[in-house]
């Protein structure tokens, strides 16, 4: 037995030593943290959320151009909410009707990703509410005839004095032509 264990010893000692030098861990650098994007998502594919998650859209639109800019943010993740006037609403909500009493397909396919409110923003209350929501959304969408939200006391320098940050955009179906 005494053999035996010599000769493992001797075995193990003809065995070239394992390097025991550890080299400094490199720092990795991403090439997105380099170049001062966000760091991509760990999590699996479609997992990690929309593009606009986050993002709160106040929607003054109506008929087609407007509406499809918006529900294009919105399937993008953005919680879109659509300000309709009172009694009338999107004039799309009866156009094309194929429903008696339900709103017509054309106006569900276009808004059906959004929620809506009812304000009269010519009462002093539902000026009121309008301004809380400039305060608290990120976009506001447009596209009613030039000079239409400034009438309404929504002129570009009163939106930023209540909320700097907010981004606003016109949309026209139709240029003024050649």
């Amino acid at each position: 037995m005494a053999s035996r264990k010599k000769a493992k010893t001797k075995a193990a000692a003809r065995k070239k030593p394992a390097a025991t030098t550890k080299r400094p861990a490199a720092k990795k650098q991403s090439a997105a943290a380099s170049s001062g994007l966000p760091k991509p998502s760990s999590k699996p594919w479609g997992k990690a959320g929309k593009a606009l998650d986050g993002v709160r859209i106040l929607d003054f639109t109506h008929v087609q151009s407007g509406p499809t800019c918006t529900q294009l943010l919105g399937f993008m993740g953005a919680d879109c909410i659509k300000v309709e006037r009172p009694g009338v609403g999107d004039i799309t909500r009866t156009q094309l009707r194929d429903v008696k009493g339900a709103d017509s397909l054309y106006f569900t396919m276009l808004n059906g990703n959004k929620r809506s409110i009812t304000i009269d923003s010519k009462h002093p209350k539902g000026k009121e509410i309008l301004e809380r929501l400039v305060k608290t959304c990120d976009v506001l969408v447009e596209n009613f005839a030039p000079g239409t939200l400034d009438r309404m006391g929504f002129t570009w320098e009163h939106v930023h004095k209540l909320n700097p940050r907010m981004v606003m955009a016109s949309v026209k179906g139709f240029g003024p032509g050649p």
